[in-house]
């Protein structure tokens, strides 16, 4: 009786409306103290989720890998120090953290020269293969690869693999202020851009093949922006900073940067450890991930899965781990497609179901306190200016790409908990237009739940 009240007070005046009659939709609510379905339509359709698989990913990292899991990136020399000169290599090791910041460069600048050292004979020595070489996972569109929320995937990663570029309106007819923040002669910046009257239009593009950045079109006199673009082969951008960071600071580097595998396998006596930096716990590395979707994030987490758990640092390997996850949560992994850990991927199918049931597990196990508050509530976030009526008793995770928007998260009314999941595919409204019904639907719900409360 439930379930036909609710599809006749809610969703026939809801969701059946034009605009929506070609789209696929798939919907699911929970009622977890009763462990009862509230309501249920297409729940079992395979959708594409997008970013709400970083629920999925977050939630086999807190339980596998727990809150506390931390990364560690160490730096080293090999070889003699004499009089201030090192004979050798500098080796940097990576682990995955996907948050090493250019401050922790300087530390490390800084550890080298504690160390006594002013000139290096030596080289770089880039150790990142505790993740496999591939940078992208399947699915990933090329025209967006340049963007700061598609940066590729790395071991040894700094900035969030990204530079940003500044641009300053100054004066009227001529090129505008552009520089690179931070400054590196790893990317080349080319301006063609002009300070003009009137609104921006501008154009900024990296090539696929190179780290060449072109800034084209105008910007209104007297403003600025800041664009940050995906820098190509993370792992060299690290050593590359690195390396003009100790020029920078009076310290000679003789060699080069390159890439080395297999070196975490040397004896302890063939290097020594210089410094550490260790990283932020996996509880805020997976809450940024949600509140602020970032796929970079969800991706390293992936493959720290992966390397965890099956000695490969890899995507299919990370995506292992997560089925495992899926099944311990019952859900059935013959009808599960997954290329990736952020949802980035259009090839990824998972129903609302599957979802529902990740939700309801994390629900019943001792992280739920933990899980319940990575995810974004109203005035959070992606859902920043979503919800302002349901303050207190919604948290969701929402998922965008070109004609798709989902939104799956937890409701919390009249003292009792209930998951959901809204799953709206290949529609040619507009997202807005899909978010309003996104935002009626859960409105109703939680109106019609707390007078069943």
């Amino acid at each position: 009786m439930l379930l036909f009240l609710l599809s006749s007070l809610m969703v026939d005046s809801i969701i059946y409306q034009p605009g929506l009659q070609h789209a696929q939709i798939g919907l699911i609510v929970l009622d977890l103290d009763k462990d009862s379905v509230v309501y249920a339509y297409n729940h079992d359709k395979l959708l594409v989720p997008a970013s709400n698989v970083k629920i999925l990913t977050s939630a086999a990292a807190l339980v596998f890998l727990g809150p506390d899991f931390r990364y560690r990136t160490r730096i080293a020399f090999g070889g003699r120090l004499r009089n201030r000169r090192l004979q050798g290599n500098i080796m940097v090791f990576g682990r995955g953290d996907p948050n090493f910041s250019l401050s922790d460069v300087d530390s490390f600048v800084n550890a080298i020269k504690n160390k006594g050292i002013s000139e290096i004979e030596g080289d770089i020595v880039l150790v990142d293969d505790y993740f496999t070489e591939e940078r992208l996972p399947i699915g990933w569109s090329w025209h967006y690869l340049d963007a700061r929320y598609a940066a590729e995937i790395s071991a040894l990663s700094v900035n969030r693999n990204t530079v940003n570029v500044a641009i300053e309106g100054t004066t009227l007819g001529e090129k505008a202020r552009v520089v690179l923040e931070p400054e590196t002669g790893y990317v080349t910046l080319v301006n063609n851009m002009v300070t003009k009257i009137g609104d921006d239009s501008i154009i900024i593009y990296r090539r696929p093949d190179a780290n060449v950045i072109y800034v084209d079109g105008g910007i209104g006199y007297g403003r600025a922006r800041n664009i940050e673009v995906a820098v190509k082969d993370p792992t060299m951008y690290f050593g590359e900073y690195l390396k003009e960071r100790l020029r920078a600071s009076d310290v000679r580097v003789n060699g080069k940067c390159i890439r080395s595998s297999g070196i975490t396998q040397i004896a302890d006596t063939a290097y020594t450890i210089i410094d550490s930096v260790i990283s932020i716990p996996m509880f805020d590395i997976i809450k940024e991930l949600n509140t602020e979707s970032v796929n970079l994030f969800a991706e390293a987490v992936l493959k720290t899965l992966g390397a965890y758990f099956r000695r490969q640092g890899s995507f299919r390997a990370g995506v292992s781990i997560l089925k495992e996850f899926m099944r311990r949560c019952g859900v059935d992994t013959n009808f599960v497609v997954l290329h990736d850990g952020s949802g980035l991927s259009r090839y990824n199918l998972m129903s609302p179901y599957a979802l529902a049931l990740i939700l309801r597990r994390m629900y019943h196990s001792k992280y739920f306190t933990d899980f319940y508050n990575l995810l974004p509530g109203p005035g959070e976030g992606t859902i920043e200016n979503r919800f302002k009526d349901m303050v207190g008793s919604l948290r969701a995770k929402t998922g965008t790409l070109d004609a798709i928007s989902c939104l799956s998260g937890y409701l919390h009314i009249g003292g009792r908990y209930y998951c959901f999941s809204l799953m709206f595919n290949n529609f040619a409204c507009s997202r807005k237009q899909i978010e309003s019904i996104q935002e009626d639907l859960l409105k109703a719900l939680k109106v019609y739940l707390e007078k069943e409360a």
